[in-house]
């Protein structure tokens, strides 16, 4: 029997007319829904003057006012609970969720059950293109709480047909954990890419092997960007393919995935969101075209607990709307960085995860991981700044100070800054089995 080529055929391929049709009468539908639904929206409808009957067509969306998270928390921290946003009674809501935390409360998610059959179909369709199939193991070390990355993708694991062993980390402990993967023998690695070197320092520690010796085929890396240089280090670690992952708590747990057919992930959530690109300064629409950078929004068109309106994420991307050999029709799009992490250096742009890819080129003079001081509060610097690199096992001390030039003439030609750069050892740095930190703030 062949095997499919994608979860969701129809959605994933859809020619671009049909699919603007689509999302076209779904927005109709899902704005008169959260007008007459939540009193948050019904109000900031009403304060820019636009109505839910001013839609005729998916570019109508561009008259609506953009959300942002801290509108959302200030709701829930108001009305409490799940906020004036809250469309669906809590009598059909079955699930509620929630964002990591890291950059402030966490925001609350709830989902129906219409919401949570979308989100497991979602899984299936970013994880199809990621190249996971039903005969793979995934064990799961994701915190269990409000965290999506963990009961929510253990859920559309499931949905799809992959074996799941859920064993947060926090609470399973290292040397149980580590036991699930001798006996299990996942194949499935799911991370965050800066946890990977977490959990191979606790490989080697605890079942004194090497990591490519276990039985991972495939990197799951969610939650940040994968630069080239930290995706080739991941695979020779852990013999792994490994691919790029997209979900976002407060939009869809589960949006998008690399094929490994062209550079980029696809966008894998059609019928449940749109997705527009936006100045991240003016906010004024951009066309979405191939090459083209800006900040990525989401709309929900198809959410009844939650909804979200012009969703400004903060995630600053570079779009691809060439063909795919895999055939998906969608765009495809790499994070550049976010708009909330970016600093100006002499009025130059910056993003952290930019300078960490540079800091992976050096690799094994460097460790790959790095800190971006901070003197004082951002996002402004009329000073040149200084970052702090990790020297690594392949660092004589007599090439320090030619590293040191070759790191800063890389930045200065790609990034357009150039910065000082003072050399820590190996280990300085947390390792991090969440999300990697790019900022000392020395203030």
């Amino acid at each position: 029997m062949t095997e499919k080529t994608y979860w969701n055929r129809e959605l994933e391929t859809m020619p671009a007319d049909k699919l603007r049709k689509l999302e076209s009468e779904a927005l109709r539908t899902q704005l008169a829904y959260v007008y007459r639904e939540s009193p948050f929206y019904r109000q900031k409808f009403d304060e820019t003057g636009v109505h839910p009957d001013a839609l005729k067509t998916r570019e109508d969306l561009e008259r609506f006012p953009f959300t942002t998270k801290e509108d959302l928390r200030q709701t829930q921290e108001s009305v409490g609970g799940l906020g004036g946003h809250q469309c669906a009674p809590m009598k059909d809501i079955i699930r509620i969720q929630g964002t990591s935390g890291t950059t402030g409360r966490p925001l609350l998610i709830g989902l129906t059950r219409s919401d949570v059959d979308l989100w497991n179909d979602m899984f299936a369709r970013h994880a199809w293109t990621g190249g996971l199939r039903p005969d793979d193991v995934l064990i799961n070390p994701a915190n269990f709480t409000l965290f999506v990355g963990g009961l929510s993708e253990c859920s559309g694991a499931e949905y799809m047909g992959i074996t799941v062993a859920p064993a947060p980390f926090v609470s399973t402990g290292m040397e149980k954990f580590m036991e699930l993967i001798r006996d299990l023998k996942p194949t499935v690695l799911f991370s965050t890419p800066s946890a990977t070197a977490f959990l191979a320092a606790a490989v080697r520690e605890v079942l004194k092997v090497e990591p490519h010796e276990l039985n991972f085929k495939k990197g799951f890396l969610a939650g940040e960007a994968l630069s080239e240089e930290e995706r080739k280090n991941i695979e020779d670690t852990w013999g792994i393919v490994a691919r790029n992952f997209y979900g976002l708590a407060d939009v869809g747990a589960d949006i998008a995935a690399e094929c490994g057919a062209s550079q980029g992930l696809h966008f894998c959530a059609q019928g449940a969101l749109v997705a527009e690109i936006v100045d991240p300064e003016t906010l004024a629409p951009i066309e979405m075209t191939d090459g083209v950078e800006g900040e990525i929004v989401f709309t929900t068109i198809n959410r009844q607990a939650t909804p979200v309106i012009r969703y400004r994420v903060r995630d600053m991307v570079r779009v691809y709307t060439d063909d795919c050999p895999c055939g998906r029709t969608g765009f495809r799009f790499h994070v550049i960085g976010r708009t909330d992490d970016m600093i100006k250096v002499k009025g130059v742009n910056v993003f952290p995860a930019a300078v960490k890819g540079i800091i992976q080129e050096f690799a094994p003079a460097t460790t790959g991981e790095m800190r971006i001081v901070l003197p004082h509060p951002g996002p402004s610097f009329g000073e040149n700044i200084t970052i702090k690199v990790e020297a690594g096992a392949g660092l004589k001390p007599e090439d320090q100070d030619a590293m040191t030039e070759k790191i800063r003439g890389t930045i200065r030609e790609k990034l357009v800054f150039t910065p000082r750069i003072v050399w820590v050892p190996a280990d300085t740095f947390e390792k991090s089995q969440y999300k990697v930190e790019y900022f000392e703030k020395n203030y």
